[in-house]
């Protein structure tokens, strides 16, 4: 015999008897007519497609032929298994229990083992072993189909990890205020799943995903400028579904959201501490790359501390150069793979800046052009930009007309899903021009910053920003 997918079945021919459980069950709902049935049973493969998001669960239904061999006791094979599972969701018992032999029910749900009837032999004879040393065979079958039987496969499985990757694909185009609502939807639907019964290598797989998902709306909420509690409960999650799993990397990417967070808040000393303490979890991994630039380097800069932001990036270009691979071009700011020497440097830049050291800003920035400009990062360009521009503000002669331009450019190369943290760099450019107010080229830079205020996704991000000159 064999399933739906052509396994042989765990159920061999000692099926062959009265189902008491499913029969005892349907009797008692009053649901002994194939029609009355076959409506709860809809709904139930309905509820468990929207849940699962299988959507051929739906259409799934029982000929009446079924129904009636079902009742009959006349089952030769288990039921295929999206029935079992529709059937196991309408019940909330396993299939294996719902069509075993009188008393597998109760059987099932023991919290101890069976007792051996009461003078009942317990060693072997040398005619063979006695039955009543041993458990029923039609238990230790139901028994192992609890065990193996997961109602997610590698399908599923695989299902969800490509629509995370299409999120992460699709967020600069799209940005956080558009994506959240997929990303949310992912993660409850996962949510939804682990409480279910899994394999154990399919449910640390899910336990993955499901921190992907918290990841991606922690740096989500960092983005569209939500409550730093926010970031904050998704960066936990993710760390701990992580840890749950052994997942060294998916926990330093979390502690990594979690310095970009403090950093954007201003908070730059636990900015560093959050992402030292990701670096710690593993040193050499390549996810440390980023925690080094992005974290400690800028953070360690706006606090003025020129060694340790040298040290750190020195670490993440000797990590950088270390790797066997690497990515090329520069890395969505949201991927899980490790940073691309492009977007390592790019962080340099930031850093660079906030030390002051115009001459190695314009020098990096030059070394990424090419890859900036071609690369789909529209926020990449737009960050980069507003740094080259500040830098040519604090040169030893700065070039206001060049800076405002490039500024202007960074705007509008960023309008199509504005974060905050291009508004605050953008900010920051414009109360560097502070003694050149008075100058053409920042007064039209002044209103292109309002009107990169005035877009329909900018609210959340700017908040109750009053930086720039109101109209």
């Amino acid at each position: 015999m064999f399933d739906q997918v052509g396994r042989p079945s765990p159920f061999p021919e000692v099926l062959h008897m009265r189902m008491t459980l499913f029969r005892q069950l349907v009797q008692e709902r009053h649901w002994t007519t194939v029609e009355t049935f076959g409506a709860h049973f809809t709904k139930a493969a309905r509820a468990l497609a929207e849940e699962t998001g299988e959507r051929r669960l739906a259409d799934v239904t029982v000929a009446r032929r079924s129904f009636d061999r079902w009742m009959a006791g006349e089952l030769r094979n288990m039921p295929q298994r999206d029935t079992r599972r529709i059937l196991e969701h309408l019940f909330g018992q396993p299939a294996a229990l719902l069509f075993g032999a009188p008393g597998i029910a109760a059987q099932g749900h023991a919290t101890s083992r069976p007792s051996v009837r009461q003078g009942a032999p317990t060693t072997v004879s040398p005619d063979g072993p006695t039955c009543g040393a041993f458990d029923d065979p039609l238990t230790v079958v139901a028994q192992t189909h609890l065990l193996v039987e997961s109602h997610t496969g590698a399908a599923l499985v695989e299902h969800f990890r490509s629509q995370l990757q299409g999120i992460v694909d699709r967020y600069e185009s799209g940005g956080p205020q558009t994506l959240a609502d997929e990303a949310r939807s992912v993660r409850r639907t996962l949510h939804t799943l682990l409480n279910s019964r899994h394999l154990p290598a399919v449910r640390s797989e899910l336990f993955r995903l499901t921190g992907r998902a918290a990841g991606l709306l922690a740096y989500m909420a960092v983005n569209a400028g939500a409550e730093p509690a926010v970031a904050e409960a998704y960066c936990a999650e993710a760390e701990a579904l992580a840890g749950h799993i052994g997942d060294t990397q998916l926990r330093m990417w979390a502690a990594g959201t979690r310095s970009l967070g403090l950093y954007y808040q201003l908070r730059y000393a636990e900015a560093d501490a959050a992402a030292a303490a990701g670096v710690d979890l593993s040193p050499t991994d390549s996810q440390a790359i980023r925690l080094l630039a992005n974290g400690q380097a800028r953070a360690l800069a706006r606090l003025g501390d020129r060694q340790g932001a040298e040290r750190a990036m020195g670490k993440a270009l000797d990590l950088s150069d270390g790797q066997h691979a690497l990515p090329s071009g520069i890395t969505s700011c949201i991927s899980f793979a490790p940073y691309s020497p492009a977007r390592t440097l790019a962080n340099m830049i930031t850093a660079r800046l906030s030390l002051d050291d115009t001459r190695e800003v314009l020098s990096c920035a030059q070394e990424i052009d090419t890859l900036v400009e071609e690369s789909d990062s529209e926020w990449s360009r737009a960050l980069i930009r507003l740094d080259v521009a500040s830098a040519l503000l604090q040169q030893k002669h700065p070039e206001v007309e060049q800076a405002m331009v490039l500024g202007r450019s960074a705007l509008q190369a960023g309008t199509s899903a504005p974060i905050a943290s291009v508004w605050q760099r953008a900010n920051e450019l414009y109360e560097r021009a502070g003694r050149w107010h008075g100058e053409p080229a920042v007064s039209d830079y002044a209103e292109e910053l309002r009107s990169w205020r005035l877009h329909p996704r900018a609210e959340q991000v700017v908040g109750n920003d009053r930086t720039v000159p109101q109209q």
